[in-house]
């Protein structure tokens, strides 16, 4: 009897530990549109900072913030964060509806 009490939380940590959680599919689908925007630079994201900044808004929307390396390794590498909405649909899919980069300026040249 206690072994089958326990089944659920076992097979609990189990699914946590594969990568299908919610949260996994929308950092993922973050991930992806972010390299689709940024197609042909250097990009560089952190699945699991994004994971750990993300915040629900709804029951079946939630937001992920994070940043991005652009042009990583590179002399002109820098590092921005973005805003990533993202809505699952009644099986479960995940789409992003939202992507906003907050491009940090203060380090810019001024234009002489």
């Amino acid at each position: 009897m206690r072994v089958r009490a326990m089944l659920p939380f076992v097979l609990a940590l189990l699914t946590a530990g594969c990568g299908n959680s919610r949260d996994d599919h929308a950092a993922q689908a973050c991930s992806d549109e972010i390299g689709k925007r940024l197609a042909g630079r250097n990009v560089g994201l952190d699945l699991d900072d994004m994971r750990r900044h993300i915040k629900g808004e709804s029951s079946d929307t939630v937001l992920v913030t994070s940043t991005v390396v652009l042009d990583k390794g590179l002399s002109s590498e820098n590092r921005q964060t973005f805003d990533c909405r993202v809505r699952f649909d009644a099986s479960g899919a995940a789409s992003v509806l939202y992507l906003q980069f907050n491009w940090n300026t203060s380090d810019l040249k001024p234009v002489r």
